[in-house]
């Protein structure tokens, strides 16, 4: 089956790859001229697959509010006259209590799991090099109320098997030293152990050589203009002059 992948950062490399490895054909499509430029080039590095807390909880609907109109919040919101968004938000809402919370944190911690061996499964049967560390990712909270219900969200992790634990202020910056600078503001933490980090552009590019190797077809520079659907699906994509089918041929 052919196959045909939009944008060739960590995500979409990942999925060629996988893809090819179970037989498909597959054409990676990415307006820069190689792989991971874009959002995949630098970011955190981090591979916190333990860190399983769900935006939806008690406290989101209200942090919402106070967030809808500071551009740097980390949860957006942006009120539209589209029933879609309005039918989200109450799928939403209807995720915000501790009920909802501890099965939706049970199934990420599942999905955490799953994929960090997926993760190590491919770095041994590819022998990719990505400045891997495996120091573990510490939190810190600045307010007691921030500690305190990370407090909580490590219980249900540990409780579903996730090695996250609470620590002092002073256990903290014995854990990472760099954090001495900011003591005085952090009341404590949280620390995981098994979790790492690595550098998402050197994985990306060495991943997508791999797949090249294994004939992934790469169109580098290449816009997408549209999709073109079939019904209820999408079966090609018009990139610049020329149009490819999703298990067929390629169109000018």
């Amino acid at each position: 089956m052919k196959t045909i992948v939009l944008g060739a950062g960590i995500i979409g490399i990942s999925t060629a790859w996988h893809l090819r490895e179970r037989g498909h054909e597959v054409i990676v499509v990415d307006r820069q001229p190689g792989a991971a430029l874009e959002t995949s080039f630098a970011n955190a590095g981090q591979i916190s697959v333990s860190y399983c807390e769900p935006w939806a909880n008690r406290e989101a609907p209200w942090k919402a509010l106070k967030w809808m109109f500071d551009k740097e919040a980390p949860l957006l919101f942006r009120p539209q006259l589209d029933w879609q968004q309005w039918r989200w938000g109450l799928r939403f809402l209807a995720q915000c209590n501790d009920g909802a919370f501890e099965r939706n944190v049970q199934q990420l911690v599942a999905l955490g799991a799953y994929s960090h061996r997926a993760l190590k499964d491919m770095v041994r049967s590819t022998g990719i090099e990505y400045h891997r560390l495996e120091r573990g990712i510490a939190h810190f909270y600045s307010d007691q109320k921030s500690f305190d219900d990370a407090a909580h969200a490590v219980e249900l992790m540990r409780k579903h098997g996730v090695q996250r634990r609470v620590v002092s202020r002073d256990e903290l910056l014995q854990i990472e030293p760099a954090f001495r600078a900011y003591g005085e503001h952090i009341v404590g933490g949280t620390y995981t152990s098994t979790d790492e980090s690595g550098d998402a552009c050197a994985f990306t590019q060495q991943l997508a050589e791999r797949c090249a190797e294994r004939g992934v077809q790469f169109l580098y520079g290449q816009d997408v203009l549209r999709l073109e659907r079939s019904g209820n699906a999408i079966d090609s994509v018009a990139i610049s002059a020329n149009q490819y089918s999703a298990g067929g041929q390629k169109n000018q």
